[in-house]
């Protein structure tokens, strides 16, 4: 069976069952876009016989970025270069989702740019824990930002050519934060209840079908799913352990 071509639920057809999962590559080149390096690694991927290639995190705001190789995809970024990566995994019959995302917290402290979190609460690694910036607990207005980031995102890969986008949720990135009650101690409508901790992600997975077409909308919009456990543990009282 992992050979047989497997239709989705949209009407797009994966060419067999193996599927390349999301690495982060951290090969943009100037300006946080993809270049001649990234588009021969997956056109080798797609060399390979692998039916879905899911890229490296692609962030959806330059200005909080995982590293200096991170690529970024923003409302107004250009998308030839983006069009040659697809056209890299499509010359050899590969589909080729983008995972999209944004750190939160995870941004390293001399990389500079924004560090935005559900809460204040930064990254507990120990002696490590200063390689990472100190976050600000988000605004109202950056949460609505945010949303429409990850849709804007969204729309600008299907425009270059990519057939899907996966949602990070996960990794302790921003979404995993939010979806944390230990990175999460916000009394507001967007902390608190898992329901409350889960409304960005469901806010966003809803922007993003609300904005690309048919062929992403009905059935390859996808996001990362968390262990119960990340989802429902608590903080004990008292308590230095690491928030995730």
């Amino acid at each position: 069976m992992l050979f047989v071509p497997l239709t989705l639920p949209n009407g797009s057809t994966l060419p067999n069952r193996l599927a390349k999962a999301a690495m982060e590559e951290a090969m943009a080149e100037a300006g946080q876009l993809p270049g001649l390096a990234i588009e021969r690694l997956y056109a080798r991927w797609a060399q390979g016989g692998a039916g879905l290639l899911i890229t490296g995190n692609v962030m959806v705001d330059s200005r909080a970025l995982t590293g200096p190789g991170t690529i970024a995809l923003e409302a107004h970024t250009p998308l030839a270069p983006f069009k040659a990566w697809t056209l890299a995994s499509h010359r050899h019959g590969a589909k080729i989702w983008m995972q999209i995302n944004h750190p939160g917290r995870q941004v390293m402290a001399n990389m500079g740019g924004l560090a935005w979190g559900p809460s204040a609460v930064p990254l507990d690694l120990g002696k490590h824990s200063t390689l990472f910036a100190s976050p600000v607990a988000m605004t109202h207005a950056q949460i609505a930002e945010v949303i429409e980031r990850f849709a804007a995102t969204a729309h600008a890969a299907e425009q270059a050519g990519f057939d899907g986008v996966q949602i990070h949720a996960a990794h302790g990135y921003l979404l995993s934060q939010f979806l944390s009650p230990l990175a999460n101690r916000r009394d507001d409508e967007w902390g608190g209840s898992v329901a409350n901790r889960a409304r960005l992600l469901l806010a966003i997975v809803r922007a993003v079908r609300a904005r690309v077409g048919r062929l992403l909308r009905g059935g390859q919009t996808q996001f990362c799913r968390l262990p119960a456990r990340r989802l429902f543990r608590r903080r004990r009282a008292g308590s230095g352990g690491a928030a995730q």
